[in-house]
């Protein structure tokens, strides 16, 4: 006959394990800190890491271990994009940094609750979660924070049609750093600058702000932020065919991306790499790096990154003559931009829809996907970029007319 344990018996149990489990995760933390290669170690041990940070994020009583845990863990991890379950542990923290009146870990929190809202595609929570947080760090008088708070609502105007209104965010991202005397924050909003630059096709000033960070993560030793800076260098350098500048810095990223198991930015590397080979002439090599790019973003399922390789590879696939694949690509494409309100890549991938259909004769098809993406340009005609593209389709469906 068993003998069921009395009530107390179990509690004194459970408060054990309980404990222990803390201390485990207490012992997760420690060693975090005091490592010489935490990248490494999280890339080796990541499941260890994540049970360390769930015992934690139960409890009020445990939230500093759990938060700072996750502050070491989250920059390293990001490029992972475990996004789905980091998204519940940072909303977790936040609620009980709410109601234990933690501003600054809530403002940090929502910041990057808001980072991976945006890289999934959810751009009106990504702005709202962004926006509280500035709002908390001007608050608090944290200008670095609100700088880069700032930079990240910079990137996101930029998106949804608003490139006038990022620049000016950024700008004032950067004079808010300035004020700070924070080079990382600088070098953080000068980075974001010039990804709208590029965007905007302001290749010179593009060029300015990504040499500008360069050279502060480069003097800060900040590896991370040099691999992402890198990676948009080397987005201009293929525009304005500096291939020999690509050759030596591609190869190098390549091998740090693949040792550090960093899949999200792997995967804008090689989309990357793709339109270098394009540019080039070589669309055998493009259409086998966009490949390589969407088997990498089918680990992570970003769907902004997603949207341009879709785009890429329509374009190549209808320089080699693959015309359904072509269409079915370039038709995604244009779905994911107008989900994102991404107004003048969708116009740009309706365009390059255009191009396939004049090639293949589809008079009717090609008029009538011209009209429709210059009747949506219309609303970004004022902005230079859009107002370039407007004028080549308004120009070839006159011709064609």
């Amino acid at each position: 006959m068993t003998i069921a344990p009395a009530i107390s018996q179990k509690a004194k149990w459970r408060n054990v394990l309980e404990q222990q489990k803390l201390a485990n995760a207490q012992r997760w933390l420690e060693i975090l800190e005091k490592s010489n290669a935490p990248i490494t170690l999280v890339h080796e041990d990541y499941d260890n890491f994540l049970r360390a940070l769930e015992t934690t994020i139960q409890t009020p009583k445990t939230f500093e271990i759990a938060y700072k845990l996750s502050q070491i863990l989250y920059p390293i991890i990001f490029g992972y994009a475990d996004w789905d379950r980091w998204l519940i542990y940072l909303q977790q923290m936040h609620f009980i940094s709410n109601n234990l009146k933690k501003e600054h870990e809530e403002a940090r929190l929502l910041q990057q609750i808001g980072d991976i809202q945006y890289h999934k595609g959810n751009l009106p929570s990504a702005e709202e979660n962004y926006h509280t947080a500035s709002l908390l760090y001007k608050n608090q008088g944290n200008l670095s924070s609100y700088s880069r708070t700032l930079a990240m609502l910079a990137s996101l105007k930029d998106i949804q049609g608003e490139p006038k209104k990022g620049v000016s965010l950024c700008q004032k991202a950067i004079a808010e750093a300035q004020k700070a005397q924070d080079n990382l924050a600088l070098a953080n909003a000068s980075l974001n600058l010039s990804n709208i630059y590029r965007r905007i096709r302001n290749w010179e000033q593009a060029l300015k702000a990504a040499k500008t960070a360069y050279l502060i993560f480069h003097r800060l030793g900040h590896s991370a932020l040099l691999t992402k800076t890198s990676i948009t260098l080397i987005a201009i350098w293929a525009e304005s065919g500096d291939w020999e500048e690509i050759n030596q810095l591609s190869a190098e990223l390549i091998t740090v991306l693949n040792e550090s198991g960093d899949v999200y930015k792997l995967c804008q590397l090689k989309n990357n790499l793709g339109a270098v080979a394009y540019r080039q002439g070589n669309y055998v090599l493009a259409e086998a790096a966009w490949q390589e790019a969407l088997q990498l973003n089918s680990q992570i399922q970003e769907p902004m990154e997603l949207a341009s390789i879709y785009n890429n590879l329509g374009m190549v696939y209808t320089q080699l003559q693959e015309w359904e694949t072509a269409e079915e690509m370039l038709l995604k494409a244009i779905t994911a931009y107008q989900r994102f309100g991404d107004t003048f890549s969708w116009a740009n991938s309706l365009d390059n829809l255009a191009d396939l259909y004049e090639v293949r004769e589809q008079t009717a098809e090609f008029k009538q996907t011209l009209q429709e993406a210059i009747a949506g340009l219309q609303v970004l005609k004022d902005t230079p970029h859009a107002a370039e593209l407007l004028d080549y389709m308004q120009k070839r469906l006159a011709s064609s007319t």
